[in-house]
Order: C-alpha cells, then sequence, then structure tokens
C-alpha cells in the first residue's frame, strides 16, 4: 500500500502569464459572457477583475471563457510537446516529460514554458501515465484509463501484456513492480500506459473561484483566480504542483508565453454550471437496445468534450433520445448554453436539441449535424420556473455519430 508514502504537503505553483499583444503571433481572441453575448477583439490586458478587450473593459464576474485562436505565425505556439502525459483525478493532464515515479510522486520537466521547469505531482493525484502516447495514437491503441474492481497499479505493455502489482519506481530505463509471483524489472520503453491503483486516488480540491487552462501542447490544467502585480504579469496557482527545488511556503514563479495559452475558464462568480447539478430525472430511449447515460464533463463517444478542436472543461454528453430534468429553486433567472455534435463523432451525427420549461418548449435546435459549428442558446427566461429540461432526440439518421453536446450550460443569477 502507498496510503502513507502518498501523504505528503501540497504546494501552489503561482505562474505569471504576460497577457500583452505578441508581436510573434497573429491572433483573434473571442469573449464568452454569462449571458451568452460574445466579444471579439484583442485581448491587450487581463487583470485581476477585469479584461480589457481592444478598448472595452468586461468585468471577470461576467466572463464564461476566453479563447484564443491562431491564424497565422505560430512561433513558439507548438512548443514543449512532451513525450509523456499525466493524466490527473478530475480531468486535468500535464503533457510533459517524465523523470523519476516513486511511491510519493511523479517529477516530470515541462517544456512549454519560457523557461522548462521541473514540476512535482503527488502521486495520489494521479489517475496514469502515458508514455509516449503519440506512438500509441499512431497504431490507434489508447487505453482506457478508467478502470472498475481493479484495487493496484496496473503496467500495459507496448505489446499487449498486463503487469498487475504494486509500482516501486520508473527511472529513465527501467520500471519496477512488485507483483504476486515477486519483484519484477521491465525496460520503460516497453511500458506504454502506468494505472495507478483508483482506490488511492483522491482529488484536489477546487476552490470555489479557478479558472481551467488549455495549453497549445495540449496540456489542461485547472488554477485558483489570476493574481496580478505591476508588471502587468497574471499569476495563477496550480493547486497540488509543486517545483522541484521550490519551498513549500513560498510560490515558485515561472514564465508562461501568451501564444502558448489557447482558453481560460471560468468557474464560480454569478453562474451555476448545470453540470454540477443532480438532475432530478434522467430517461433515455435508445434506437436500438443499447443504454447510454449522459456524461459529465466529457463526451459520450469517450474523452473530453471537444468542438472544432476547441476544449469545453463543462458540459454534458448526450445521445438521442436522452432527456434530463433539473429541479429550479428561484434563485436564477436565465439559462445559456451552446450546442453541437462533438468531435468524436467526426462528420457524423443528427440531432434536435430542445429545452423546455415547466414541461413546455420554449426553444429548439432544429437540426444540428456533426461538423459544425457549436450554436448559440439562450439567453432563456426562467422567472418563475420550477423546472428545467434538456433533451436531445433524433434526427433523420437514427442515433449513427449522435454524440450531442451541451457546452457550459450554466443557469445566470440576474
Amino acid at each position: 500500500m502507498h496510503a502513507s508514502a502518498r501523504m505528503i504537503s501540497m504546494g501552489m505553483l503561482a505562474i505569471p502569464l504576460t497577457l500583452v499583444a505578441d508581436a510573434q503571433m497573429d491572433s483573434r481572441d473571442q469573449v464568452e459572457l454569462i449571458d451568452g453575448e460574445s466579444i471579439a477583439g484583442r485581448v491587450v490586458e487581463f487583470r485581476r477583475d477585469v479584461v480589457l478587450v481592444d478598448r472595452r473593459t468586461v468585468p471577470v464576474e461576467r466572463i464564461v471563457r476566453w479563447d484564443r485562436f491562431a491564424t497565422a505565425r505560430k512561433e513558439g505556439a507548438g512548443r514543449g510537446h512532451g513525450a509523456d502525459e499525466v493524466l490527473l483525478v478530475g480531468g486535468d493532464r500535464l503533457r510533459c516529460r517524465v523523470q523519476t515515479i516513486d511511491l510519493e510522486c511523479v517529477v516530470a520537466r515541462w517544456d512549454l514554458l519560457a523557461s522548462p521547469t521541473v514540476f512535482r505531482v503527488p502521486l495520489e493525484h494521479v489517475r496514469a501515465v502515458m508514455f509516449s502516447p503519440r506512438k500509441v495514437a499512431r497504431i490507434g491503441r489508447r487505453p482506457n484509463v478508467d478502470r472498475v474492481g481493479l484495487s493496484a497499479d496496473e503496467l500495459l505493455l507496448r505489446g499487449g501484456d498486463r503487469l498487475v502489482g504494486e509500482l516501486k519506481s520508473v527511472g529513465a530505463d527501467m520500471v519496477e513492480l512488485t507483483t504476486a509471483v515477486g519483484p519484477r524489472r521491465v525496460a520503460r520503453q516497453s511500458v506504454a500506459t502506468l494505472l495507478v491503483n483508483p482506490d488511492l486516488q483522491v482529488m484536489v480540491q477546487r476552490p470555489k473561484r479557478h479558472v481551467r487552462i488549455a495549453f497549445s501542447d495540449g496540456s489542461r490544467l485547472t488554477a485558483t483566480r489570476p493574481i496580478s502585480d505591476e508588471n502587468r504579469l497574471v499569476g495563477l496557482e496550480f493547486p497540488g504542483i509543486e517545483t522541484v527545488g521550490a519551498a513549500v511556503s513560498s510560490k515558485a514563479r515561472v514564465d508562461v508565453p501568451l501564444p502558448v495559452i489557447r482558453s481560460v475558464q471560468f468557474f464560480g462568480e454569478r453562474i451555476l454550471r448545470l453540470a454540477t447539478r443532480t438532475p432530478e430525472r434522467v430517461v433515455h430511449t435508445p434506437f436500438l437496445g443499447t443504454v447510454r447515460p449522459p456524461v459529465i464533463d466529457g463526451s459520450i463517444g469517450g474523452g473530453p468534450l471537444e468542438v472544432g478542436g476547441r476544449w469545453s472543461a463543462s458540459g454534458l454528453g448526450m445521445t438521442s433520445r436522452t432527456q434530463m430534468t433539473w429541479l429550479l429553486d428561484g434563485r436564477y433567472r436565465w439559462f445559456c448554453s451552446r450546442v453541437a455534435i462533438d468531435d468524436t463523432a467526426g462528420a457524423s451525427g443528427d440531432v434536435v436539441f430542445r429545452v423546455l420549461v415547466d414541461g413546455r418548449r420554449v426553444w429548439s435546435s432544429g437540426p444540428v449535424r456533426g461538423g459544425r459549428a457549436p450554436r448559440k442558446l439562450g439567453p432563456v427566461d426562467l422567472s418563475g420556473a420550477r423546472k428545467l429540461t434538456l433533451v436531445v432526440d433524433f434526427g433523420r439518421r437514427a442515433d449513427v455519430g449522435d454524440h450531442a453536446a451541451w457546452l457550459d450550460p450554466r443557469l445566470v443569477v440576474e
């Protein structure tokens, strides 16, 4: 068991982001507000409480997400692609170069930063480590890291074999595991994935106000709210992650080039993310046989919610025909979202999204097909309403590829 070994202190990693115009990258920025309004323009300054988009000042409390889309000259944007991928409990992931793993932590270098930095991640916060996952993707065998019923660590080897036991260490060349028949040592290059014992996994508690950040190398990390300083740097702290060599009581600072940031999604403030609230009723009527319940913050086709390559940390993945109903308590005035078929469906999929308030249809999308941009939904008036129902219905092609996505569905306080 690793239990005692994994009880280590958790620091906060503070990252200053220089959010000013970058001459080396042509891009367009889009800010989505809680009421569904979109603002297109150049983010020229990102402070603690406001974001300056061109000449417009937008309070942070009104922002759902900020996205940056590169359109040309991508120097530095693709830099820092790590050879490995650390999947964290709660959905975050870090593309990096894993140096070592022991009973306590994963030590890895993140080359995406202006100055490559070595991080230490407690092993109890790790779901899996994928070694050179791009090689796995090329041969089409990306493993499922969601396991049930196995209370042990597991190594998935590139040849297809599995080793089950208790991980001892991962070094530059060898991986050591204690199995039921004794110690085993295997070459690291032969290991595709380390699956960490699910019984020992613990999610870092996220503060009420936090952000989810997507980077150009595919890393996605949770951070506390930005902290600005007089140099127009915005500090971000990553709960549960430390830099090697930094004192636990201090906050290490590293530079993140603006071109490598793809989105910042805001949580807290004046909205309730519908995905965080338990529905009163869920009904799925399959076209043929198999029942597929909705997926919280993920795709019904597996993996994160992505549409057009744009990741949404908060959302609902459904297939047709599914109906979800929530009770309302009178505190919320509006419902807003975006709807689409997610990227796992490719160009297939054909559904109709509907919104019912107290059983009455108040919005319908019409046909929505795969490969199309998301459609804006709302604001839908919830004044005096007691129930909100979201429906994904069949289109013209049964349920083939019906990987429907409600993106950033939220209840808004007036």
